[in-house]
Parts: C-alpha cells; sequence; structure tokens
C-alpha cells in the first residue's frame, strides 16, 4: 500500500487556500451538445492553452456559459478594450462544481484549482461550500440570462479568444492532466 501523497495538514491547507478570497468570472463559448454532455460534476480537466474569462457579467454571448470560481485569475492592466480580461496561466487545472442547463445552452460551474499536483486532493473531495457556489452562480446568471450582453463582449478579438470549448482538442478529447 503506498502513502498518501499528501498529509492531512497539507490537503487541509490546499483546500484553504483554493476557496479563499474567490473571485466569479464568465467566458461564453459555443459549444456542441456531444462536447457540452462531457462536462459532468465532478470532472478535473486541464486547460492546455491560457483561459480568458471577464470579471463583466452580462447577458450571454454563446450557447454556454463557464463559470470560473477562482482566487488566482489574474487581471490584466491595462485593458484598453474594456473585456474585464482576466486571465488563468496555460495548463490551469478546473474542476466542474456544477452545471445548469436551459433552454438556451448551459451553464458549466468551475473551480480553478491550485498548480502543481494540488489538484489530486480533489479527486474524491467535494466540499458543502460547492453546492452553495453553484446555487448563488445560478441565481446570479438566471438575473443575467434574459439582458443584453455587454457590447465589449461581442467583438470579434474577444469572442475569437473564447471560441474553444475549456480543456477540450479539436476531436473532443480531453487534454490530459
Amino acid at each position: 500500500m503506498s502513502e498518501p501523497e499528501f498529509s492531512t495538514d497539507q490537503v487541509e491547507a490546499i483546500v484553504e487556500h483554493t476557496y479563499n478570497n474567490m473571485g466569479f468570472f464568465v467566458r461564453d463559448t459555443e459549444v456542441t451538445p456531444e462536447f457540452s454532455a462531457k462536462y459532468q460534476p465532478g470532472l478535473i480537466f486541464r486547460e492546455k492553452g491560457v483561459t480568458y474569462a471577464s470579471n463583466r457579467i452580462g447577458g450571454p454571448t454563446a450557447n454556454h456559459r463557464f463559470a470560473i470560481f477562482s482566487n488566482h485569475m489574474m487581471k490584466k492592466d491595462p485593458d484598453p478594450q474594456n473585456y474585464g480580461l482576466c486571465l488563468a496561466t496555460k495548463g490551469s487545472v478546473f474542476k466542474v462544481i456544477g452545471r445548469h442547463d436551459h433552454e438556451k445552452g448551459s451553464w458549466i460551474v468551475l473551480l480553478h484549482l491550485l498548480g502543481e499536483n494540488y489538484w489530486k486532493v480533489f479527486q474524491d473531495f467535494n466540499s458543502p461550500v460547492d453546492d452553495g457556489m453553484v446555487r448563488s452562480c445560478v441565481d446570479l446568471l438566471s438575473e443575467q440570462a434574459n439582458k443584453p450582453p455587454i457590447p465589449e463582449l461581442l467583438a470579434e478579438e474577444w469572442v475569437d479568444s473564447c471560441k474553444y470549448p475549456m480543456g477540450l482538442d479539436e476531436r473532443g478529447e480531453f487534454f490530459p492532466l
């Protein structure tokens, strides 16, 4: 039997650091139904490239909204186009903590995990905090669902930066963890 990868104290510190001082970010992307079905609660995946998201939340601009809870997205200043541009570094790891499907598309609720191999702590760990985060996310996005999109987030350059589903290659396979 192998030794656990992290001690109890390390697990507690990783969990605490993951949930401490979170912000909320969105990324709207056109996703096919086949690809969408792959994002189920409990899934952990790695995004190969940089993840573009916005801290400006208005009406959706695509059929899927990735709603990201994170305390380590980087806000980009200056942001001359006023996108509310925030980035997750190349190779970031996310866990699907919830999803909400509705007539116009889906909201996929993600927790941005810490770097290194700290994501392994979350393979068999579900925090009771997640349910509350998902509920507040669905409430907020429901309020925004029928509002117009933020005009800057309709710009071709922004839409192009968010056009690929997170964590998937063009065949619909998740990038290796």
